[in-house]
């Protein structure tokens, strides 16, 4: 293949990795959704080492296990944004200094 034929398929990956990354998100939301209503911490970190582990153990290389765990330690950190917005708190009154800065 030329360098043009890579590059375009490479293109298509990564459109296909986009679409498979905001379906996650769509199911992120709906299990935020079921963790508001039932009270549970958005952090199950029992939770993220098991999904760690076996994003490592499917791996079949290129990439090292390294890598992907870190590719996902950053998907699941914007999950938590996903399954309950983050609040800010200040000190004082509305449109004070510390209102504005946060």
């Amino acid at each position: 293949m030329s360098l043009g034929e890579l590059r375009k398929r490479i293109d298509e990956l990564d459109h296909q990795l986009v679409k498979l990354l905001n379906e996650r998100a769509h199911v992120v939301v709906e299990i935020g959704n079921l963790k508001n209503k039932a009270g549970k911490a958005v952090y199950a970190p029992d939770r993220e080492k098991e999904v760690l582990a076996r994003i490592a153990g499917a791996n079949k290389g290129p990439l090292p296990d390294k890598c992907l765990v870190a590719i996902w330690r950053e998907l699941m950190s914007g999950s938590f944004v996903l399954e309950r917005p983050l609040r800010i708190g200040y000190l004082g009154p509305g449109g004070s200094f510390s209102h504005t800065a946060s």
